[in-house]
Parts: structure tokens; sequence; C-alpha cells
């Protein structure tokens, strides 16, 4: 069973929640994504161990708003669920989102990532990226777009759409899927096991 996007696209995907001073700003919004990537890819480019691996974890803690975007992955069962569930689920998800990035981040290195503009949407900022690749130029650039909105005093990342493909949206259809097959203990026992694998 698959719970993201193909493993390049997913490394491609690099976003950072961080401070900002103007919150809703697109302007502001490029500049986090900007500065955030190039600090992972410093991260990245340190020889392989344990320092590496916790310092990556991290930034990976504050990688995505999870508990928003388990919210709207399960946009049609979230109201259902028991505080218990949801906590067991944002968990979850955490730890495979984070472990999915932690095994393919090393492929980003290899690729050029520039921001592409931004502009605001509602109370949100989509913030554009294009990744090139440096080692084989024929290849297609990757769209990465990233949703981000103020919480507090930061950023936080919701979404990411990789060459058109929301990564909510794709976890929405197959989280529905399986509980229409299986219900919410059938979708439970698959993401535990996946993530004991």
């Amino acid at each position: 069973m698959r719970f993201a996007q193909p493993a390049l696209a997913l490394a491609l995907s690099l976003v950072f929640a961080a401070p900002s001073l103007a919150q809703g700003d697109p302007a502001a919004a490029e500049a986090f994504i900007s500065r955030r990537t190039e600090a992972v890819r410093a991260i990245l480019r340190r020889p392989a161990n344990d320092a590496r691996a916790e310092a990556l974890t991290a930034q990976l803690g504050n990688l995505l708003d999870y508990e928003e975007l388990s919210r709207r992955a399960l946009r049609d069962h979230w109201d259902v669920l028991e505080d218990a569930q949801r906590g067991e689920f944002v968990s979850i998800l955490r730890q495979l989102v984070e472990r999915s990035y932690q095994q393919n981040l090393e492929s980003t290195l290899s690729f050029r990532i520039t921001v592409d503009g931004a502009e605001r949407q509602g109370s949100a900022v989509l913030v554009r990226t294009v990744a090139r690749s440096t080692r084989n130029r024929r290849l297609e650039p990757v769209s990465i777009d990233y949703q981000v909105k103020a919480a507090g005093d930061e950023w936080r990342v919701f979404d990411i759409v990789t060459d058109g493909v929301s990564l909510v949206r794709n976890y929405r259809s197959q989280f529905n899927r399986i509980i229409d097959r299986e219900g919410w203990d059938g979708l439970m026992t698959r993401m535990r096991t996946r993530l004991a694998g």
C-alpha cells in the first residue's frame, strides 16, 4: 500500500516552517521557502551520521502542519472521529511522511530549486517553485507548489502540489477508498503495518 506520491516528487517537496514577520505576504512567503530549502540542503551536504539524521528530523518536525494536513486529507471523516482517533492518525501519518522524506531527500541534491512566484489565495499563500536537474538537462523541470498559511508567528505548510498532483487530495483519495472498503479500523491497521515495516 502506498501513502505518498512517487519518491522523487515527494523528495523534491521540501517545505519547512519558520517564523516570519510578514504573515500572509507573498514576498515573505517566497523568502521563507527559499531560505528553508537552502538550510535543509546544507544539512544534506554533510556526511551521513547520527548528528545529520537528528538535524534532519528536527527540520522535518517543523515541515508541515500535520494536523491541518490530516484534517484536510480526512475531510469526509474528520468530524466523526474521536480525539484519540485523530491523535493517533496524525501521529502515524507524521511518522510515515517523515520517513519518506528522510529516505528520499538525497536525490534532491542533483536538482536546482528556484522560487517562481507567489500569490495570495484567500487566507493562504501559494508559493511556486521549479526543480531542474543539474545532471541531466533533458529531464523536464518539476513544478512544486506550496500552500502556506500563518499560524501564530510561524508559517505552516498544509499542502504540496507536485506537477499538478496535490498531496492532500492524493491522500484523501487513498484514505477514502480504504475506509469505504475496510472501515476506519482497516485504514489504521494498514497504516500501523506500514509504519512497522
